[in-house]
């Protein structure tokens, strides 16, 4: 009877086990930004003005590849369906110079370190948060240097929001790319009039 039991037992163990890895979701990857263009061929970046952007400065706390969303006044919860495909600074970084490269096809915008760039842009998001209704905030700041890649010629401060259609993964990582493109706007008016 002791050894019914406990193969009884091991077998309803093992059954709950397979039922519990069976309910978890799969973790999916997310990215910033739109697809790219499917364009092929070269293009000459010769006697083009560089514009060299900078590594996006977010808080510590975002910087990971977690997608945070406000669940409480001092509270952030990771989802636990989905995932940025890189640290949210690159994904931003990234993000923000594909926005910027195709409101500013006359410049070459570039997150490699140049040694003469016309411009470096340097952008610190101050905040973003994502509540439980899918309504996404970030606000930032924007700088702009000289000529010659050094001092500043413009500082520049904007909050930006953005709705998502639903709490879900990927309608949250389409809002947080509706909120790059509404900052890319911003920054390439910031660079034109300079």
């Amino acid at each position: 009877m002791t050894s019914l039991f406990r193969r009884s037992l091991a077998v309803t163990m093992l059954t709950t086990m397979l039922a519990a890895c069976g309910t978890v979701p799969m973790q999916k990857t997310y990215v910033l930004g739109d697809p790219p263009l499917s364009t092929t061929g070269v293009s000459s970046e010769a006697n083009r003005p560089v514009i060299e952007l900078k590594t996006v400065s977010v808080p510590d706390y975002l910087d990971s590849t977690d997608i945070l969303r406000r669940t409480g006044p001092n509270q952030v919860t990771a989802s636990p369906t989905g995932r940025w495909g890189e640290r949210l600074s690159l994904g931003l970084t990234d993000a923000l110079a594909s926005a910027l490269s195709r409101r500013l096809p006359n410049l070459v915008v570039t997150t490699m370190p140049s040694t003469e760039p016309a411009r470096r842009v340097f952008v610190d998001i101050e905040r973003i948060d994502v509540d439980g209704a899918g309504q996404c905030l970030m606000t930032a700041r924007w700088r702009i240097s000289g000529k010659d890649g050094h001092g500043t010629v413009a500082s520049e401060h904007g909050t930006f929001d953005q709705a998502a259609a639903s709490i879900d993964d990927p309608a949250l990582a389409s809002a947080m790319t509706r909120l790059v493109d509404q900052l890319a706007e911003q920054v390439a008016a910031t660079i034109a009039a300079k």
